[in-house]
């Protein structure tokens, strides 16, 4: 009888002990929030990227004039987060200080915002800029996440 009782319990602890780990959006640590995007003169393009943990948020606005939209989300794995995050330098980022103005002259601009515990950066800058050089790495990751959300190769 001991050993029934014994193996049952074995059996029990190895299932329970044995379970699927799903990503959700609250298992990456969400202490950093990074927010980039395009903007153009004439209403041209306008759209941005949100990744807050893992959560993934893509927002285009087609044409300012109608209101029109595309809009949609995502999840990042822990691996892909943690990937992107340690390609960033963020004391580095903070020495740069870039405020173009491309989409001024009908042209566009790239931005980016990172909030770090209760710091925050913001830059806007043409996408060949040389003083990214720091943070290209992190940038080239970046639009790759956002390309799989725009469609954009």
């Amino acid at each position: 009888m001991f050993r029934k009782i014994s193996i049952l319990v074995l059996v029990i602890y190895v299932f329970l002990s044995c379970r699927h780990e799903q990503v959700t959006e609250d298992s990456v640590p969400n202490s950093m929030s990074i927010k980039t995007g395009t903007i153009c003169g004439w209403c041209s393009k306008d759209d941005t990227l949100s990744i807050k943990g893992n959560a993934v948020r893509y927002i285009n606005f087609w044409d300012c004039r109608t209101n029109q939209s595309l809009e949609k989300k995502g999840i990042l794995s822990a691996l892909e987060w943690n990937a992107l995050v340690a390609k960033l330098d963020f004391e580095e980022l903070k020495k740069l200080n870039l405020n173009s103005c491309n989409y001024c002259a009908d042209g566009c601009d790239e931005w980016l915002l990172i909030e770090k515990g209760s710091e925050s950066h913001y830059i806007r800058f043409g996408k060949d800029d040389p003083e990214l050089k720091p943070i290209k790495s992190f940038l080239d990751d970046l639009y790759l996440i956002k390309a799989r959300y725009s469609g954009d190769k």
